[in-house]
């Protein structure tokens, strides 16, 4: 089985790996600031390992590759046309141990309650196993410009990987 990722072109995956944020010191930091209070890489990956153990060696990752709609031209499009997608062999890097744990990010349409607060981190589940990743056809259709939400309504993984990298043979560049 595969999981797919993306990084912005020009990137090293294929010669160094998937980096995690753990890993990256070139890393985006913006993204996490506002969550996490702080605005340096090592305070950034201190609050994610208060998250959960191992959080900041997580890669995200697709059950599919990424598809837009008229309604996701910049979230989405965007995107995928500014970034390389990589397919990543489960079944290879779970058979050779690396991976600690995965979670699952479910479309937040599946909390209908859920508020949100300054600090939050998105909703991330637990998996017994890369057995329980789902397959099914993800619905890019409820993804729109007018949210801001890039991913908040389609499901993705992370994968918490020892030494926080995939190493580049167990990836594959998809053109």
């Amino acid at each position: 089985m595969q999981l797919y990722h993306y990084a912005k072109k020009g990137n090293t995956i294929l010669s160094d790996g998937i980096l995690s944020f753990a890993t990256n010191p070139k890393a985006d930091l913006h993204y996490y600031q506002k969550r996490s209070g702080t605005v340096t890489h090592q305070g950034i990956v201190a609050w994610m390992e208060e998250c959960f153990k191992g959080r900041s060696r997580g890669i995200r990752c697709f059950s599919e590759p990424i598809k837009w709609t008229a309604k996701s031209i910049h979230c989405l499009k965007d995107f995928v046309d500014a970034c390389d997608m990589f397919a990543i062999d489960i079944t290879a890097i779970q058979k050779d141990g690396l991976i600690e744990a995965v979670y699952v990010s479910p479309p937040i349409t599946d909390f209908p309650d859920l508020k949100e607060e300054p600090g939050m981190d998105e909703v991330l589940q637990k998996l017994n196993s890369t057995d329980d990743i789902d397959y099914s056809p993800i619905d890019w259709s409820v993804c729109d410009d007018e949210t801001g939400k890039r991913f908040a309504f389609v499901r993705y993984y992370l994968l918490i990987i020892k030494g926080g990298i995939i190493p580049p043979k167990y990836i594959k560049k998809i053109e």
